[in-house]
């Protein structure tokens, strides 16, 4: 537990065991460990394979030179970008399809090396498939493995956490060490530096802050936070000077409107320097990744069911008149208008500046329609605006120009659902917010999960979306 605050304003905990690994150890562990267990896939799969299939062992050599490679390839990728830290194994940077895309660039790398060297028919196909293969779980095995196991290592004392410092007044003390404590589980609060309030001398301010770097390097402090209710310039610079000629990192506490924002960080142009407090919805690659998933998805979908539309036009034709396709404005992304292709389901066909929406037992839906949107069957020709780039097969779904109008005046956030292509389906509406939007709280459900997808798009997400859309019950749910 954390000692009183003595009059020089410092608090102390108790210092750690020195006989368990450092964060740096660990990453370090970590580092080799993935190479070695890579190095041993690449050896025991070449032995069993041509075991079995050649009666003999193989080139050991061979199985060597490739497992070092790809270990290295892949191992080092992550190294460099820190992510065999403590910080990253715990926040999850190194999630399951960044670990595939990384083990398939080792492997790319691996061929490239191989046509340079002219050395790619020394070794069997096969082989390597296999080895691609089982080290990619063995990979995902390990990246599991150690994330789970790391909090435990931390809890227990095998992994050491490292020292953080909080400087401020008492209340921004108090707030912050409650929000790093919060699952904060790789550093810990080893001392608290009280200052003087904003009215009091600024010599009393550096004198307190000059105790509290005499302290942060008696104590072996890593990382010194410093509240934001303090960071007037004046006290800012007292506070960097203080801490600045420690080998300690130096942050100031997000508070206010800056914890708002958790992908907030330094940008430079040139040589101006910004506090970016939002990114783009997608990357360059992530774009490239979702319009290819898109448009193979699309263009397949559509030759594939090309019988199937064929059949639901000349039902929709039979069982009452008028066109096939209903046409309707919709917005897309950053709310540009386009045209949506739907199967016609209704004997109204309105694009004005009121919409009625379908409700239960609709007497403007048609027979055939209330199948059709039963099953969903009448969004299949929104494939088209998805091959056109219009829309995406998986986003927040697009909604008719005057329901955008009468929402985004009521819903604050409403406008950023469209920071992303709209899709045929979405998170909402496989989770059961589809249908009707009678109320604003109906809408603010769909909003939030419009919302949680943008903020956490990856094309696994996509994809487990689809299936859902196809084998979940909440999916049909309030299709009127």
């Amino acid at each position: 537990m954390f000692g009183s605050i003595g009059r020089s304003g410092i608090s102390k905990t108790q210092s750690v065991s020195r006989f368990t690994f450092s964060s740096t150890a660990f990453a370090a562990a970590s580092f080799l460990t993935e190479l070695m267990c890579i190095f041993a896939t690449a050896t025991i799969t070449g032995v069993i394979y041509h075991s079995a299939m050649y009666g003999n062992i193989g080139p050991l050599g061979s199985y060597a030179d490739i497992g070092g490679i790809t270990g290295l390839v892949y191992a080092l990728t992550f190294l460099i970008r820190d992510e065999y830290s403590v910080v990253s194994l715990l926040e999850g940077h190194r999630d399951n399809m960044r670990v595939l895309l990384v083990w398939s660039l080792a492997f790319v790398t691996l061929a490239a090396v191989g046509f340079l060297t002219k050395s790619t028919s020394l070794f069997s196909r096969g082989w390597l498939l296999t080895f691609y293969s089982s080290g990619l779980v063995v990979v995902l095995a390990l990246n599991i493995g150690v994330q789970r196991s790391l909090a435990a290592l931390i809890n227990r004392g095998v992994v050491r956490r490292r020292k953080l410092m909080i400087v401020g007044t008492e209340d921004d003390v108090v707030r912050l060490e409650r929000e790093i404590s919060d699952g904060a589980a790789s550093v810990y609060v080893a001392a608290r530096a009280i200052m003087p309030t904003s009215g009091h001398d600024p010599a009393a301010s550096k004198v307190a802050l000059d105790r509290a770097a005499a302290n942060a390097r008696a104590l072996g402090i890593e990382d010194v936070v410093i509240s934001s209710g303090l960071s007037r310039p004046d006290f800012l610079d007292a506070s960097i000077s203080a801490f600045h000629l420690l080998p300690v990192a130096i942050h100031v506490g997000a508070g206010g409107l800056l914890s708002r924002f958790k992908d907030a960080e330094i940008a430079r142009f040139g040589r101006a320097t910004t506090l970016s407090l939002t990114r783009h919805p997608l990357g360059p690659f992530e774009a490239l990744s979702k319009r290819a998933f898109d448009i193979v998805s699309s263009g397949l979908a559509l030759v594939l069911l090309s019988p199937l539309f064929l059949v639901i036009a000349i039902l929709i034709k039979r069982d009452s008149p008028g066109p096939v396709f209903f046409r309707q404005r919709r917005r897309g992304y950053n709310l540009v208008e386009f045209g949506i292709w739907k199967f016609r389901t209704m004997t109204a066909l309105e694009d004005g500046a009121v919409v009625r929406q379908a409700t239960q037992n609709d007497a403007r839906v048609t027979k055939i329609g209330k199948f059709l949107r039963q099953y969903s069957l009448d969004e299949l020709p929104q494939l088209i605006n998805v091959l056109r780039g219009e829309m995406s097969l998986v986003g927040p779904r697009p909604h008719a120009v005057a329901h955008d109008e009468f929402f985004e005046k009521r819903i604050a956030m409403y406008p950023r659902r469209l920071n992303m292509k709209p899709g045929i389906t979405g998170w909402a509406q496989v989770n059961g917010f589809r249908g009707a939007t009678e109320t604003d709280e109906k809408m603010s459900n769909r909003v939030d999960h419009d919302l949680y997808y943008i903020d956490n798009w990856s094309v696994a997400f996509d994809i487990y979306i689809v299936l859902l859309t196809i084998f979940s019950r909440k999916a049909s749910q309030n299709a009127y």
